[in-house]
């Protein structure tokens, strides 16, 4: 997003703190006057699984009930919170009906997200966490982007929220929603794939059913199956470039995407990705399938690699495993899409030489424009640690340039000729 975009949501933000509790005012009592059977043509469902959010959950509550699209009704499912968060939920249900609290034990938010879809009954669904954050006018841009364009699904964009300060998603998140792309499809812009959470996404209840759409349980990452088969099936699907939500990054690392030295974890993180790309296999083309492979070894595989240091030999090996699955299914064209700063990373865990693969690290192979850009026969290398050490022999290619790095390299040096000519 641009900076143009960055002001609108500033400006957003600032104009809802005064209004906010007016629109859960309107929106409460607009939503008094009709019965629970009407609630269903242009309603939203929203579905939230919570789980010891005490802190957390009033502010997600307040984002969701001050939406100016009020015809909306959020399912709040605690699964077996041991703190206040339950009695928190119920008294924000006993005073908007809009606000249903359930009690389940599922301990697993995929069953508890499954259940709530069970229980969900408006025209739309969509779905937020009991610790983030819907922004101003989320709903009412999704809905409205469906309601013009017909398509299955709207994706829209996200920040991150960390100590209260919002900052940018990984630049991958950004590049995918630079611009509106309305009714388009996964053959047309596969790119979009790097969005695989479900809480930038509202769905059509009618679309979700007829594509047999639900939430595997166990594991920590079946968005991304979820996702997967929702782009491969949708007749159509709306991109909004605006951002629709903040990710809440918890100080105290609890979230569940934040544990990624767990080996559990690290395996699941793979064997979802994998399941992706089957889906994908089965349902797309296989040029799909083939950027969605380089979108995992560029992007997801190098952010599990990374946490390296922190992983223990079980979590180390669930890594190695996990990146020679992905391995197999790349050829060399595929490969050549990859960061270098990966590729060498990649080499020594393959190898299982955990020792080279951290000393890697120490070296700060992944702080990539460190490391000087060298011309071999015409194709741009970088002369990454290890280059042309031939005591570890790793083959050349994996210090080719990917096209992202070449384009980090030309912007420095852009910034640089700029500084100079002041």
């Amino acid at each position: 997003m641009g900076i143009g975009g960055r002001v609108l949501d500033g400006v957003r933000a600032v104009a809802s703190a005064g209004i906010a509790p007016v629109r859960r005012r309107r929106g409460r009592r607009s939503a008094a006057a009709i019965p629970d059977a009407s609630r269903r043509a242009g309603w939203v469902d929203v579905v939230m699984p919570v789980h010891d959010v005490e802190r957390l959950v009033d502010a997600s509550i307040c984002s969701v009930l001050a939406q100016d699209h009020w015809r909306l009704r959020l399912i709040v499912l605690d699964d077996s919170s041991s703190d206040g968060t339950a009695q928190r939920v119920a008294r924000w249900a006993a005073r908007d009906s809009r606000v249903r609290l359930v009690r389940v034990e599922h301990r697993d938010p995929n069953a508890t997200r499954n259940a709530g879809v069970a229980l969900a009954e408006g025209e739309f669904l969509t779905f937020l966490d009991g610790d983030d954050v819907l922004r101003p006018g989320a709903l009412r841009d999704l809905v409205g982007s469906l309601e013009a364009s017909g398509a299955d699904f709207a994706v829209a964009s996200y920040d991150r929220l960390e100590r209260g300060r919002r900052t940018p998603p990984a630049f991958w998140i950004d590049e995918a929603h630079a611009a509106d792309r309305p009714s388009t499809s996964l053959e047309r812009f596969p790119a979009i794939l790097v969005n695989a959470v479900q809480w930038t996404k509202l769905y059509r209840r009618s679309f979700w059913d007829a594509a047999n759409l639900s939430f595997p349980e166990g594991g920590h990452f079946q968005d991304q199956l979820v996702s997967a088969r929702a782009y491969a099936r949708a007749a159509s699907f709306d991109i909004l470039a605006r951002k629709t939500v903040d990710w809440r990054i918890r100080a105290d690392g609890s979230s569940m995407t934040q544990q990624g030295v767990r080996a559990d974890q690290v395996h699941d993180r793979f064997a979802t990705a994998l399941g992706a790309l089957a889906v994908l296999a089965d349902e797309s083309t296989d040029e799909v399938r083939r950027a969605r492979i380089a979108q995992v070894l560029s992007n997801d595989a190098a952010i599990a690699a990374a946490e390296l240091p922190g992983m223990g030999d079980e979590a180390f090996a669930a890594l190695r495993d996990g990146l020679a699955g992905l391995a197999a299914l790349a050829d060399e064209a595929i490969w050549a899409e990859v960061p270098a700063e990966s590729k060498v990373l990649y080499e020594f865990v393959l190898r299982g030489d955990r020792s080279r693969a951290l000393e890697y690290l120490r070296r700060g192979g992944l702080d990539v424009l460190r490391h000087p850009l060298i011309q071999v026969e015409g194709m741009q290398y970088i002369e990454l640690p290890f280059w042309a050490d031939d005591t570890v022999s790793v083959p050349l290619q994996r210090f080719l340039a990917a096209p992202r790095e070449l384009r980090a390299y030309a912007e420095r040096a852009a910034e640089r000729n700029s500084i100079l000519r002041r």
